[in-house]
């Protein structure tokens, strides 16, 4: 059975919930910043997010290092990072809401309600939480897995104040772009029904993609060369998470990743 048909139908469960985002405020703190525009001011036009998660399905030891939020966000900001992004899916990934408001008030960095958004009870959540962007996933449109539509999704995140980060995993997706307004592109690595990595489908993918901007690779990244292969294949940044909770040395694998920038971007 594939990873989605599991995980979905408790994601549901999960927002059916009277305690879900029952921890949050009815508003936001405070507004937050651009995720794209602080991608697109990043140095070498290399943007380099930052994920806070506890767990990571399809790894050998899926639990993760507890790292601190007020660490987490300290390293970030010390090393250079253009955004961050926390887990928001509670199956599985052992994240929630709550986490990442926690994150958000505790950073002037833009910040990713990483989640599988089906539902706009969670749009509603990540704009209470104070985050700056929502994730949609496309394969989620085209295996026929929402009731509610991208478009809609993302018309109910715009009119929130939120931006949208549209993720892909295969060219056959890149045309939900078409109608999905989004302002953030992200290229997967992991294929989520399976969860392997597939480097060849993912650089497919960047080569048909090179008209989205600003555009992120996700997942797979365990230091700078693995981020320097998505630089090769046309990058705008990465988005890094497991690694960064494994690192003994968090600033300066971070900013090893940050020096990936210098180098020539493909694809353009």
């Amino acid at each position: 059975m594939a990873f989605l048909d599991d995980l979905l139908p408790e994601i549901r469960r999960t927002i059916a919930s009277p305690a879900y985002a029952i921890g949050l405020p009815s508003a936001a703190r405070r507004s937050p910043p651009s995720l794209r525009a602080s991608i697109d001011a990043a140095g070498h036009g290399w943007g380099v997010l930052l994920e806070h998660k506890l767990r990571s399905p399809g790894s050998r030891a899926p639990a993760l290092p507890r790292v601190g939020i007020d660490s987490f966000v300290r390293v970030a900001e010390t090393a250079g990072a253009a955004g961050l992004s926390c887990l928001a899916t509670t199956p599985e990934f052992a994240g929630a809401p709550e986490e990442v408001a926690a994150v958000a008030a505790r950073s002037r960095l833009p910040v990713l309600f990483k989640d599988f958004v089906i539902d706009p009870i969670q749009i509603d959540a990540a704009r209470r939480a104070g985050a700056a962007a929502v994730l949609l996933v496309a394969r989620l449109e085209t295996e026929h897995r929402l009731s509610h539509s991208l478009a809609q999704l993302a018309a109910r995140a715009h009119d929130g104040g939120l931006e949208v980060l549209l993720e892909f995993h295969g060219p056959d997706e890149l045309e939900v772009a078409d109608h999905v307004p989004a302002d953030v592109y992200g290229i997967n690595l992991r294929d989520l029904n399976t969860l392997r990595f597939r480097p060849e489908i993912a650089a497919q993918t960047f080569g048909h993609a090179q008209g989205l901007r600003p555009l992120i690779g996700m997942s797979g990244i365990e230091g700078p060369e693995d981020a320097a292969r998505f630089r090769t294949w046309g990058a705008d940044g990465v988005l890094v998470g497991s690694a960064l909770a494994r690192a003994r040395d968090p600033e300066r694998f971070v900013a090893g990743l940050c020096r990936v920038g210098s180098m020539r971007r493909g694809g353009s």
